[in-house]
């Protein structure tokens, strides 16, 4: 019920960006998008085309015949690239039938978006509509990824033999409510790529794990799915191909990455973890800013240190709150950009952040886990097991399950 009443709070946003999500495509993206496609002619379709930063990239790179972009806001068609061939219309995406009215039935050869993302309730006509695009979809309680509607609603309206390229969030290459998405698309598709864009694509003030997912139909069907990752400048950074099983559970590397390493480790460590060494992990009592009000000392993840890794601590005990001392690991528990960070306390003792992790091993495994944890290979895996949209953050769970070389 907790969880409904916050959903409910989040759709009363009054600014319909911010409620549904939706955040402007910054150009290069759109270019890249573009180029990754490699589609060019023909006619076009984008639903949710916001102030046209998609429109201005189909344009000057495709050459298309028509392309016609829906909106439901007018102050957003009002900044959208006038040119011949391109039209806007003033439309609710979520609204089917009367969609399909205004689109006259029409199919188009591309389809592209950067569609609003984040889980959001549907009306119930809308919901019929998503079950009838994808019948084994669970839409439980009325909630589901919005931008996977947005997806479906456009691949509909798409020819057989046409593309189709989106900017998603991470419901649906690796959600588990999406992994009937992934098995029709996969069983209809002739050719499916999936790239991780950079945590920052949308700029250094927003943190966001994003996908471009790339789809191509034609007389086949695909027997692989391409999975690869972009860099600052949205260049392919690495690439692979899996088969259809893996990626129908999963469409991003960075997890089938994550999974072969552990794999590995695992045979390394004959299947010992932190918890069966009889390590304790536990997560700081306050956060920052309220270990600032009461004017105490405190280790947060602002204080890891970027080369070395002892540390003294200078705080006073106390039971007030959970204490670090000397020989226990500090590892930061948030924060995407200082996950590979960790710190031993060699002196001292004092108070830590709710945003950091005591890892505390018995005395006779204490080289051991210490060795594991300050090595690259510990930090790859960290980094890798992190979970989040936004924020990457590890888990108590995660850590003790970590396989622990000997």
């Amino acid at each position: 019920m907790k969880k409904l009443e916050a959903m409910k709070r989040y759709r009363a946003v009054k600014d319909p960006r911010a409620r549904l999500g939706q955040v402007m495509t910054p150009p290069l993206m759109a270019d890249a998008l573009l180029r990754l496609l490699g589609s060019s002619g023909g006619n076009w379709l984008e639903l949710g085309s916001g102030s046209g930063r998609l429109a201005e990239a189909v344009r000057n790179s495709a050459a298309p015949l028509s392309y016609v972009g829906v909106e439901l806001e007018p102050s957003m068609i009002d900044l959208c690239p006038r040119h011949p061939g391109f039209e806007y219309l003033e439309h609710d995406v979520l609204s089917a039938a009367s969609l399909g009215c205004s689109l006259e039935g029409r199919e188009f050869d591309h389809v592209v978006g950067n569609p609003p993302y984040g889980v959001h309730g549907l009306p119930p006509k809308a919901k019929g509509r998503l079950l009838q695009l994808c019948p084994d979809l669970e839409a439980a309680f009325h909630w589901t990824p919005i931008d996977l509607y947005f997806v479906l609603e456009s691949l509909s309206r798409l020819k057989s033999t046409g593309t189709g390229a989106f900017i998603v969030g991470a419901d649906i290459p690796c959600g588990a409510q999406s992994i009937p998405f992934r098995k029709m698309l996969i069983e209809q598709a002739s050719e499916i790529e999936c790239y991780e864009l950079p945590i920052k694509a949308f700029g250094h003030r927003v943190e966001v794990q994003s996908y471009m997912l790339i789809v191509r139909f034609g007389r086949t069907t695909a027997q692989h799915v391409v999975l690869g990752r972009l860099d600052d400048e949205f260049n392919v950074a690495s690439l692979r191909r899996f088969g259809r099983d893996l990626a129908v559970q999963n469409m991003v590397l960075t997890h089938h990455e994550f999974r072969e390493m552990d794999e590995q480790l695992r045979r390394a460590s004959q299947g010992v973890t932190m918890k069966d060494l009889g390590v304790s992990i536990i997560r700081g009592s306050r956060s920052r800013s309220e270990f600032s009000q009461l004017g105490v000392a405190h280790f947060h993840t602002s204080d890891f240190r970027n080369s070395g890794m002892e540390i003294s601590l200078d705080g006073k005990g106390s039971s007030d709150y959970q204490q670090a001392t000397v020989g226990d690991i500090l590892l930061p528990r948030v924060g995407t950009r200082c996950l590979e960070h960790k710190a031993i306390v060699v002196s001292g003792q004092g108070p830590y952040s709710e945003s950091v992790f005591r890892v505390r091993a018995p005395a006779k495994h204490q080289d051991r886990v210490v060795r594991w944890i300050t090595s690259d290979a510990c930090t790859g895996w960290r980094k890798s097991a992190a979970q989040g949209a936004c924020a990457k953050h590890l888990t108590v769970t995660s850590l003790l399950g970590m396989p622990v070389p000997a």
